[in-house]
């Protein structure tokens, strides 16, 4: 009974949790948009995390939560992590600033779920149900939607960036479900190989070293690292608080989020065609979690 009462007691905290880090999660593109180009999208990525690593090895370090890295038998995982961090962040940052902070980041949203199904099926063996293939149809529905109004190649170059960082965001999630590390030192060679590849790619294609000194975008890189690590912490304690069917629902906000922080913050107006995509893409993800939250008889409470 006392078990009962703590997971009803606990369902609403976690909603909330989810909801907290779908509010940060949006709010990376309100970042990127005022670091704006002052930093390259590939340096300002590398040094973003290597702030978030600063902030998270000393925790894991006085937690003990790290664990031998075992490279002989977990080096095509980590190797994976690396291959699919050079086209996450840095083709994100660029689509953000030229396609809007809505549009950039419902396009990566909807790419998360589609190349989900995708490197699921193929990395992981999981099966691809009809839900999912409806849900991925109407993912493409959606983004065709999006898509359709735009008549500038750099808007569409800018979009399709987007699409190639949520299809390299499924792959990395897929890798991370799979490499036999705990949550922390996952959470910590993420971000390590986020640092190398972003390190990479900004030497490969020259990118422009920030002025030194006092200027306002440092400020917002720091801020934009801690709401990484905010949005990271709160999705994680989240989803051990309620159903993970219900907190990917419940996380769904973040489109909603982006579209209105585009709208508010910086007078982004997605034309009526790109908000029906947007709706298409939201109704398209939440499929497979809907059917999991009713599996559940509708409730938040964890298992």
């Amino acid at each position: 009974m006392a078990e009962t009462v703590k997971k009803k007691l606990n369902a609403p905290l976690g909603a909330s949790l989810v909801v907290l880090s779908s509010f940060f999660y949006a709010s990376y593109g309100v970042w990127t948009k005022l670091m704006g180009n002052f930093f390259g999208g590939y340096t300002a990525s590398a040094l973003r995390s290597v702030l978030v690593l600063l902030i998270l090895v000393p925790f894991a370090f006085v937690l003990r939560k790290f664990e031998p890295l075992n490279l002989k038998k977990n080096w095509k995982y980590i190797a994976g992590m690396l291959f699919f961090s050079f086209f996450i962040w840095g083709p994100l940052y660029y689509s953000i600033l030229h396609a809007g902070v809505g549009l950039a980041l419902t396009v990566a949203y909807a790419s998360i779920v589609i190349g989900m199904f995708f490197f699921g099926w193929l990395l992981a063996g999981e099966r691809f149900t009809k839900d999912k293939a409806i849900s991925a149809v109407l993912g493409i529905v959606g983004l065709g939607l999006i898509f359709s109004p735009t008549e500038s190649s750099a808007t569409w170059f800018a979009l399709g960036l987007a699409a190639l960082s949520g299809l390299s965001t499924a792959a990395l999630t897929v890798i991370i479900k799979l490499i036999p590390y705990n949550a922390t030192q996952t959470t910590v060679v993420s971000w390590t190989t986020s640092v190398v590849a972003n390190a990479i790619m900004a030497l490969v294609i020259t990118e422009s070293k920030p002025a030194a000194g006092f200027h306002i975008e440092y400020l917002y890189l720091i801020i934009f690292a801690i709401a990484s690590v905010i949005a990271s912490l709160a999705l994680n304690r989240g989803v051990k608080l309620i159903e993970a069917g219900a907190a990917g629902v419940i996380g769904l906000l973040e489109i909603v989020f982006g579209l209105a922080f585009g709208m508010i913050f910086f007078h982004e107006r997605p034309g009526v065609i790109a908000l029906v995509g947007a709706i298409v893409i939201i109704a398209a993800s939440a499929i497979p979690y809907v059917k999991d939250f009713n599996v559940r008889k509708g409730t938040l409470e964890s298992s």
